[in-house]
C-alpha cells in the first residue's frame, strides 16, 4: 500500500499537536501527528509507475492553503480528524490522481467516498464523540500551508517516506 500525501506546515502541525492534548485529559494515549492529508491509497502493484504518473501530474502544481474548519468523528475508521474543506487546489489533485488510478485506489480514496482529513485519534474502544466534542471546543479554524507532496509507503512498523515533490510557484519574467 502506497499513499500519496498532502504534507502540511509546521506551524499547522503544532495547532493539531495542541489538540491532542483534550485526549490525553481523557486519558487517551495518542501517536504524534505526521501532520498530512492523504490524496490516494494506491493498492496496486507498480508503485514505480504510480509515482511517476503523480509527479507529472502534480508538476503543474503549485503551494497552496487549506482551511481546516472543524474537528469530527469519522465512525467507520473509528477516528477523531481535523477536517479541511474541500477546496479546489485539494481536489483538482484529488481528482486528477482518481482519474488517472481510480480503479487500483482503496475505498476510502477513490472519488465516490474521499473526505480529506488529518487524523488526531484513533480508539476504537471509547466514546469518540464526547472527546471530539470536548477537542472542537478548544480548536480555532485556520489555514494550513502545503508545499510538498510525499509517497508514504505503508510498512509493518508504520510507513516510510520513499519519495516526493516540492510544488513550486510558477515566476513568470
Amino acid at each position: 500500500m502506497l499513499c500519496a500525501i498532502a504534507r502540511i506546515d509546521t506551524q499547522s502541525r503544532e495547532k493539531l499537536s495542541a489538540l491532542q492534548q483534550a485526549a490525553e485529559r481523557f486519558g487517551i494515549t495518542v501517536h504524534k501527528i505526521y501532520g498530512h492529508i492523504t490524496l490516494a491509497t494506491y493498492m496496486g502493484e507498480d508503485d514505480r509507475a504510480f509515482i511517476a504518473s503523480c509527479k507529472e501530474i502534480l508538476s503543474a502544481c503549485t503551494p497552496f492553503s487549506v482551511y481546516y474548519e472543524k474537528v469530527e468523528v469519522l465512525s467507520a475508521t473509528s477516528i477523531i480528524v481535523a477536517s479541511p474543506r474541500k477546496e479546489n487546489a485539494l481536489l483538482d489533485m484529488h481528482h486528477a490522481i482518481a482519474a488517472q488510478w481510480g480503479h487500483s485506489l482503496d475505498h476510502w480514496t477513490n472519488n465516490d467516498h474521499w473526505q480529506p482529513h488529518t487524523t488526531l485519534v484513533y480508539d476504537p474502544q471509547i466514546d469518540l464523540q464526547v472527546l471530539a466534542e470536548a477537542m472542537q471546543k478548544e480548536f480555532i479554524p485556520f489555514f494550513a500551508h502545503v508545499t510538498r507532496i510525499e509517497f508514504s509507503q505503508v510498512t509493518a512498523h508504520g510507513y516510510e517516506i520513499v519519495d516526493s515533490v516540492d510544488l513550486h510557484l510558477t515566476i513568470y519574467g
